[in-house]
């Protein structure tokens, strides 16, 4: 009995050390990472920094915490932060935000209200920690801005996962429930919450996502496969699918398969909510109605796009240059 009660004490001890010593590597890892980030002229900061959860967790609370990356003018402000993880897979994290927060950019600031906000993220065992997987959901999501717009969801699901076969190739599937678009685009014809918002693609990264891509720069994309995209709002309808490759500039090579149904209505919706510039509403109405015309009898849009040496045709049609897509 007194050797049992001696095995016992001697692995309680070594347990206790085990967590202390991850314990310390986290929250090293955490100020390091801060540190870095001063270091490159971003605003990071927080109040507190406390890790509870002995002895099979590791929990960790930010109070009070600020980024802003002075490259992209974005800045996130929190009244806490919460990472979540056991002490015995440590590359498995659990994020919870607060209640309220805020997202500003350069042109206005984004109020952030819900009801249960959080993410599960899994990363590789190594030193770089690589993403292999994230879930991200959150409940009754509220977007109010300065600008004086808001967007709703009950809610937002996004799901990312790291291709079995190719590494720097990713899994990405979005799904929004209940989402009400801004007060000011609706009409008596319009519901106030959309019926559907759905996105489903594959994308591929010049490199894996990782620590690089805070510490160095983001990936760039090289490849998507959009396998479906489609948001539905009363009668107007949008889908989209295509296949792209990108080349060192971002540019877009490949097709786009467009549909759209009833977009007259948000034209003439976006024009009566005088919060759009109608210079920029009088250049999307042309290219409707262009692509509307070139989809045969009727006003609905069902047409390919092709996206080719740096420009972009519907048929043998040029219709100006091939979009850019570029991570900064």
């Amino acid at each position: 009995m007194r050797r049992l009660l001696i095995v016992i004490l001697i692995a309680a001890l070594g347990w206790f050390a085990y967590w202390f010593v991850i314990s310390n590597i986290a929250q090293t890892g955490y100020e390091a990472w801060f540190k870095d980030r001063q270091d490159e002229g971003w605003q990071a900061e927080y109040s507190n920094l406390q890790l509870r959860g002995f002895p099979n967790r590791i929990d960790t609370t930010f109070e009070n915490i600020t980024l802003a990356d002075p490259d992209t003018g974005l800045a996130w402000t929190a009244p806490f932060f919460q990472i979540f993880a056991l002490s015995y897979r440590p590359n498995h994290l659990i994020a919870v935000w607060p209640k309220s927060q805020t997202l500003s950019t350069p042109i206005q600031d984004i109020a952030i209200t819900n009801d249960d906000m959080k993410a599960s993220v899994v990363f590789a065992a190594n030193t770089n920690v690589a993403l292999r997987r994230a879930n991200f959901a959150t409940t009754d999501l509220q977007l109010s801005s300065d600008a004086e717009w808001s967007l709703s969801a009950d809610n937002l699901r996004v799901a990312i996962s790291q291709d079995e076969t190719t590494d720097t190739r990713y899994q990405v599937a979005l799904q929004g429930q209940g989402v009400a678009p801004p007060s000011s685009l609706r009409n008596d014809v319009l519901p106030e919450k959309m019926s559907a918002l759905d996105l489903d693609a594959s994308l591929e990264f010049d490199r894996v996502w990782d620590l690089r891509a805070l510490q160095e720069r983001r990936p760039q994309p090289t490849a998507i496969a959009l396998r479906t995209a489609k948001a539905q709002w009363g009668p107007m309808l949008f889908q989209a699918a295509g296949d792209f490759t990108l080349d060192e500039l971002g540019t877009l090579n490949g097709e786009l398969t467009l549909r759209a149904k009833e977009w007259q209505s948000m034209i003439q919706i976006a024009r009566e909510s005088q919060t759009i510039d109608p210079f920029v509403i009088d250049g999307a109405e042309q290219l409707m109605r262009l692509f509307s015309s070139l989809s045969g009898p009727g006003q609905d849009i069902d047409l390919k796009l092709t996206f080719k040496n740096g420009s972009t045709y519907a048929g043998f049609l040029p219709l100006g240059s091939a979009p850019r897509l570029s991570l900064r």
